[in-house]
């Protein structure tokens, strides 16, 4: 995937062909918070927040929720949206503060285009970088369809989440040259004294950078890089985060053998225990300020069929049918019967639900 020379400004419309768009850009106005202001709110926490690392297969995605405000932190591949549109439904959420695409590759904004069709987004955030893919085109279409505007993250900016705060630390270069991986939009988000670094698909040379870029790192819980891929998580970047518990997000016994045990070792010299999603399914990290406490839980609804409606023709289908609606079209049920419940009794007699 290559990248488009200069500052994007164009809107991409419904009408453009799907492998030659780009989202609209703004920078942000407002939102931005002093460090004098975030040290003295930090320590008067007193509320609860919770980080879940949802298990997505190979990809990654992660909800933050604190005081009733809410951020998605990407999205999973293309075939996960409607499965996050009920992880979201199961935690009472109906709406999102923050929606964050740490960099545009189909594993971490495959599913964003169905959860901004779905909820209503206050900031969206992508990296300033445009690349030709039916995913990226899909997301730019949703965000032109709800009217939303991308907010094009700076380095050293602080957000507010309820009690928490999050500063963007990445990326720090406007050119990686075709390393989209680079370009990941990275975060550090603090809560009382709790803190977590979440860095996208971001290699070694941009961890590099984020060292270099003035912004303490130490944090206790480090989401590690690209899937705990060798080229990130390098050790010096590890020995200045100083995690005391390292997440990382991949597939079981997926194609690229991630984690690689170069990173594994890296994560057990700093002494960090390691959650792994392949392994224990979806992770949530319980900030109570102080604190933290985790729990696990295995996620089976994405591996399995469920039945998604046609809202306008009331017919129904499998999840695996291949004539499925378009996503601002479908309504999701867990089975037959709720389907039925809810009048969409005729199906579809390709998949034959």
């Amino acid at each position: 995937m290559k990248r488009q020379a200069g500052r994007l400004t164009a809107v991409c419309t419904l009408t453009m062909l799907l492998l030659c768009v780009s989202c609209t850009y703004r920078n942000p106005a407002a939102g931005e918070m002093s460090a004098e202001r975030v040290q003295e709110e930090a320590q008067s926490t007193s509320g609860r927040m919770e980080v879940h690392f949802i298990d997505v297969g190979q990809g990654d995605a992660a909800l933050i929720i604190c005081d009733g405000q809410t951020m998605l932190f990407d999205a999973g591949e293309n075939d996960k949206g409607v499965f996050l549109q009920f992880y979201l439904m199961e935690q009472g959420i109906d709406h999102l503060d923050y929606v964050i695409g740490s960099h545009p590759e189909a594993d971490h904004i495959g599913g964003m285009d169905v959860v901004l069709l779905k909820y209503d987004c206050g900031k969206v955030m992508l990296p300033n970088l445009s690349v030709e893919t039916a995913t990226y085109a899909d997301v730019c279409d949703a965000m032109e369809y709800k009217d939303y505007v991308n907010t094009v993250p700076q380095v050293g900016e602080t957000y507010a989440l309820g009690e928490a705060f999050f500063t963007i630390i990445a990326p720090n270069r406007e050119d990686y040259g075709e390393e989209v991986n680079n370009y990941s939009i990275g975060i550090k988000l603090m809560h009382g004294e709790n803190t977590f670094l979440f860095t996208g698909d971001a290699e070694s040379l941009a961890e590099k950078d984020m060292l270099d870029n003035g912004i303490c790192l130490d944090a206790d819980v480090l989401k590690a890089g690209h899937h705990g891929s060798s080229d990130a998580s390098c050790a010096e970047f590890v020995e200045a985060v100083s995690p005391k518990y390292a997440v990382i997000s991949c597939g079981k016994e997926n194609d690229y053998g991630h984690p690689h045990k170069e990173t594994l070792a890296a994560l057990e010299a700093a002494g960090a225990k390691v959650y792994r999603t392949d392994e224990q399914g979806s992770i949530i990290a319980v900030s109570d300020g102080t604190d933290l406490v985790w729990e696990t839980k295995a996620e089976t609804l994405w591996q399995g069929v469920y039945y998604v409606g046609n809202k306008n023709n009331r017919k129904l289908h499998r999840s695996t049918c291949s004539s499925l609606p378009k996503e601002w079209n479908q309504v999701i049920f867990e089975s037959k019967e709720e389907a039925a419940h809810a009048g969409f009794t005729d199906t579809c007699s390709g998949c034959r639900p």
